[in-house]
C-alpha cells in the first residue's frame, strides 16, 4: 500500500487487468490510485468521436451523425468554428455548414478539443497550466505532422491527449498533485519520480490506464505511456511526433511543470529535419504567437 505524500495517509489502490502493458519503471506490484480507477470516462459522444478520428477513412456524414447525437457537444464545436480563430465573414448556423466550410480534418480537431474541455470540468490555475501544455503540444504536432508523414488531425489528437493522465491525477488527487505541479525540478525524470512517490503511479502510466479503461485507440494509450521515453528505432510515427512536440512545447514557454534542464527551441527542433519538399518548423516567436492565439480561442 502506498502513502499520499501530502497527507501521510494510506493510499488505496486498484489493480489493472493482467493484460495491462508493463510499466517502464521497476515495481513489484502495478497499482493505480482508486479514485483514478473510478474517474468517469469522457461522455459517450466524445468517446465515439475519438474512436472515429483514428479511422483515416471516416467520412463527414458519419462524424456529423455522431456529433449531432449530443446537441450541447455540437453547439460547442459550432461555437469554436465561429470563433476569431477562423475569421469567416459570415456566421455558421449549423454543424453541417461548418463541416462543409472547415473540412473533415479541422472538424475532427475541434471535436477532440471540445471532448477534452469537457473532461477538464471547472478550470483552476493548475488545470489551465496543464491544458496550455496539452494545446501547445497538439498544435506543434500539427506543425510536425508533414515531417513525419502523418495527417494533421491524427497528430493533433495524440498531442492533445498525451497528458490526460496528469489531468486525471490532478482532478482526482489535487492535494497530492499540487506540490508536483508547483514544484521546480531538474528534469522530467525527477517529475515522474515525484508523482510516483506521491501516488505510486506517474502521469504517463495513469494516462495509458485511463485510455485502456475507456477503450480508446491503443496508439493513443502508447503515446500517453511512452512520450517521455528516450527515442528508439521502431517507435511509431505518432509517438515520435508527440515526443518531439512535447519538448518543443516546453521550449516555447508552455511546460506543464518547470524543469531547470530544459531544451532550448533550437535544440528541441534540431532533430526535426523536414523531408524534401516539406516545410520546417516556423521561427520560435511565430510558433509561440500561433499557440497563444489558439489558446485564447480555446479558453476553457
Amino acid at each position: 500500500m502506498g502513502y499520499a505524500a501530502a497527507t501521510g495517509t494510506p493510499l488505496q489502490v486498484c489493480r489493472p487487468a493482467e493484460s495491462a502493458p508493463e510499466l517502464d519503471f521497476q515495481t513489484d506490484v502495478v497499482t493505480i490510485p482508486v479514485r483514478l480507477c473510478n474517474l468517469p470516462p469522457l461522455n459517450a459522444v466524445a468517446s465515439q468521436v475519438l474512436a472515429l478520428t483514428a479511422d483515416p477513412e471516416i467520412e463527414l456524414r458519419q462524424l456529423s451523425a455522431v456529433i449531432e447525437g449530443d446537441p450541447a457537444f455540437a453547439a460547442d464545436i459550432l461555437f469554436l468554428a465561429n470563433s476569431s480563430l477562423f475569421g469567416f465573414p459570415s456566421r455558421m448556423h449549423s454543424l453541417r455548414h461548418a463541416m462543409a466550410l472547415l473540412g473533415l480534418d479541422r472538424i475532427k480537431s475541434l471535436a477532440v478539443t471540445v471532448a477534452m474541455r469537457g473532461f477538464l470540468g471547472k478550470p483552476n490555475p493548475l488545470i489551465y497550466q496543464c491544458w496550455q501544455h496539452s494545446v501547445a503540444c497538439a498544435l506543434v504536432c500539427q506543425e510536425l505532422s508533414p515531417i513525419f508523414g502523418l495527417s494533421g488531425d491524427r497528430a493533433y489528437t495524440a498531442g492533445l491527449m498525451h497528458d490526460i493522465g496528469r489531468l486525471g491525477l490532478l482532478k482526482t488527487y489535487p492535494e497530492e498533485m499540487t506540490p508536483v505541479l508547483n514544484g521546480q525540478f531538474e528534469c522530467t525524470a525527477d517529475v515522474l519520480r515525484a508523482e510516483r512517490e506521491a501516488l505510486n503511479v506517474d502521469h504517463a502510466r495513469a494516462g495509458a490506464y485511463l485510455l485502456e479503461n475507456w477503450a480508446l485507440p491503443k496508439d493513443l494509450g502508447e503515446v500517453c505511456e511512452r512520450h517521455h521515453d528516450a527515442p528508439k528505432a521502431g517507435n511509431s510515427e505518432v509517438l515520435q511526433v508527440v515526443t518531439a512536440a512535447c519538448a518543443v512545447a516546453d521550449a516555447i514557454g508552455f511546460p506543464a511543470v518547470q524543469c531547470r534542464r530544459q531544451l532550448s527551441y533550437a535544440d528541441a527542433a534540431l532533430p526535426l529535419t523536414p523531408r524534401p519538399g516539406r516545410k520546417a518548423l516556423p521561427p520560435e516567436e511565430e510558433l509561440r504567437a500561433r499557440v497563444t492565439l489558439r489558446l485564447a480561442a480555446f479558453a476553457c
